[in-house]
């Protein structure tokens, strides 16, 4: 019988620069710091009564090399948000804070921001779409349907059929 993971629990994150990192995700992230231990590992989650941490960082060794995104590992770690605007609030404080943004996109059952962290690690932050819209919409809920940028800019309506409330 195999093992039956119930969640994935929490992020761990060797970061260059501790007090950059814990700037970016309390006050960009809005992740609160909810700890740190004695050996100077930080601990943040968005709900303490059903994740005591869903993120720690700590600070890597003075040579450790940055992020490649070409080497295997883990691409990206997505938060997700509860609705659109709050997808829309995200992309305009990355834009005012200079996150660097990868690319956005309507997945089908998500719309997501892809962007960097202060060292160079890809992450996600998304807003589901209902599975009544998405499902009139896309043949395949997991495909990519096209940069969303001028929605989240308020350029746009959404379009039909990708609806977000």
């Amino acid at each position: 019988m195999p093992i039956r993971i119930k969640r994935t629990g929490h992020l761990v994150l060797r970061v260059k620069d501790l007090q950059r990192s814990k700037r970016f995700f309390t006050e960009i992230l809005g992740l609160p710091l909810v700890g740190e231990n004695d050996v100077g590992m930080l601990f943040f989650s968005a709900d303490t009564k059903d994740n005591h941490h869903v993120l720690a960082i700590r600070q890597a060794k003075e040579s450790a090399a940055m992020p490649n995104p070409e080497q295997l590992g883990m691409e990206h770690v997505a938060y997700e948000l509860g609705s659109f605007a709050e997808l829309q609030e995200a992309y305009r404080i990355f834009k005012e804070n200079g996150v660097r943004i990868h690319h956005t996109v309507f997945h089908g059952v998500t719309k997501s921001i892809y962007f960097f962290d202060p060292d160079g690690n890809m992450l996600e932050v998304y807003c589901n779409v209902p599975p009544e819209v998405y499902r009139k919409s896309v043949p395949n809920e997991f495909g990519s349907f096209g940069d969303i940028e001028d929605e989240l800019a308020g350029k746009v309506p959404q379009r039909p059929g990708t609806v977000v409330p």
